[in-house]
């Protein structure tokens, strides 16, 4: 009865910290990630943290399974959530990647992508280095472009973004790093301009995405 009263007090002890962890990444963190990252950085707590463990060891090709993504888009999840310290990789050739999941609680200084307290609004990673093609719209398109973009929802857009991770990783030669996210930005915001502008309307604009495939000529080079 005492060893049960034991073990029983600390699985709650156990399973209140994860709850505890859960909740922060939840609030704090989840909101701030775009939706591959956000279905990526799940994956991993589950796989880690949920086991008792503060890292994993896991295959790209699993963790694209188990996240429902394309290899590509996985790839490219996990750079950004590299580049946001919330995880570090150590590639091993016979047992996959070692992923060390971070939370926000461990961490020693807040992440640059998350919000100062007290405000709602995270401050950019970098400046882009290229405003979004659609300010070049007139006001009528741009409006009527942003206002399609802002209701397609996080599925939709999570599609046009994998389509735009692939389009852009076959002409980097199977490198879904090789390319900015200003570029993968512009190619979504192509696939849905083809998607809300008729014939009619795109052509003024078609010349707007020319750099895509100029800059992708020269990143192939």
């Amino acid at each position: 009865m005492e060893e049960n009263a034991r073990l029983n007090g600390e699985i709650v002890g156990y399973w209140a910290e994860v709850v505890r962890a859960y909740c922060e990444l939840m609030d704090a963190v989840i909101p701030h990630l775009p939706p591959a990252e956000q279905s990526l950085y799940h994956r991993l707590f589950r796989l880690s943290h949920v086991q008792r463990s503060g890292f994993c060891k896991c295959r790209y090709d699993d963790l694209a399974r188990l996240c429902g993504l394309s290899l590509s888009t996985v790839r490219r999840a996990v750079k950004g959530l590299r580049a946001k310290k919330l995880i570090k990789t150590v590639w091993e050739s016979k047992t996959g990647t070692t992923f060390v999941v971070q939370l926000l609680s461990t961490l020693p200084h807040r992440p640059a992508f998350l919000p100062r307290r007290g405000t709602d609004t995270p401050p950019p990673l970098s400046q882009p280095s290229r405003p979004p093609v659609y300010d070049a719209f007139s006001p009528e398109d741009r409006a009527l472009f942003i206002s399609c973009k802002q209701h397609l929802g996080p599925t939709r857009l999570n599609e046009l973004t994998e389509q735009a991770v692939e389009w852009l990783t076959e002409r980097c030669d199977g490198d879904p790093e090789a390319f900015s996210d200003d570029l993968l930005r512009d190619k979504v915001d192509e696939l849905i301009f083809d998607d809300v502008f008729g014939a009619d309307r795109r052509k003024p604009y078609e010349r707007l995405f020319v750099h895509l495939y100029q800059t992708i000529n020269v990143l192939s080079s």
